[in-house]
């Protein structure tokens, strides 16, 4: 009868924490930033006592996001640092991939650009590795506006092809603009 308290206990915890991370992503999506970094946070720590590695990535990764938000980027970077500290222990290539895209956003708005272009290269690379086409060619359009930014034509026409070509279902005009960015590669090379 013990075994049973302590099992039902866990869960009870455990759907607790995951209550709050999801109330926490809720209020994020409605704009209420303050009270969804309270549910984050102790969704963060329940997961912690818990010993739910992933769910304490995940909760890191969320407010790592949020803090981005808000502008915070020491905070942000410290929890992204984190969650991806943990993903890659975890051998969790999926969650590693959604962080470091996060990084490279989070540089990307801090006005970093080196970063942000390296962070988000990986994070291409990574979604590659999953097999994630849509997030990869989102992260990649990314990468080409942080190679516009740093006045490197070149690489932002070929993440934009990249984005392109790996798009799921491409429409008339996706496949009108593949062959239109093709061609300056096709003129140079």
């Amino acid at each position: 009868m013990a075994e049973q308290d302590v099992g039902t206990s866990a869960e009870q915890a455990s759907s607790k924490a995951e209550a709050l991370a999801e109330r926490g992503r809720r209020l994020y999506e409605q704009g209420d930033l303050e009270e969804a970094l309270t549910c984050l946070h102790q969704a963060y720590g329940l997961h912690k006592d818990e010993g739910n590695q992933n769910g304490v990535a995940e909760a890191a990764n969320d407010l790592g996001v949020l803090f981005t938000m808000m502008r915070r980027f020491s905070e942000a970077e410290t929890w992204l640092r984190e969650a991806h500290r943990l993903f890659v222990e975890m051998q969790d290539y999926d969650g590693e991939s959604h962080t470091l895209a996060n990084l490279g956003s989070m540089y990307k708005e801090q006005g970093d650009l080196k970063q942000a272009a390296a962070n988000l290269q990986q994070a291409s690379d990574r979604f590659h590795l999953v097999g994630d086409d849509e997030r990869r060619s989102a992260t990649l359009k990314v990468l080409s506006q942080v190679r516009l930014r740093q006045f490197r034509l070149l690489q932002a026409l070929a993440a934009y092809e990249a984005a392109l070509a790996c798009q799921p279902n491409p429409t008339a005009f996706t496949r009108f603009l593949q062959r239109l960015f093709a061609l300056p590669r096709r003129l140079l090379g």
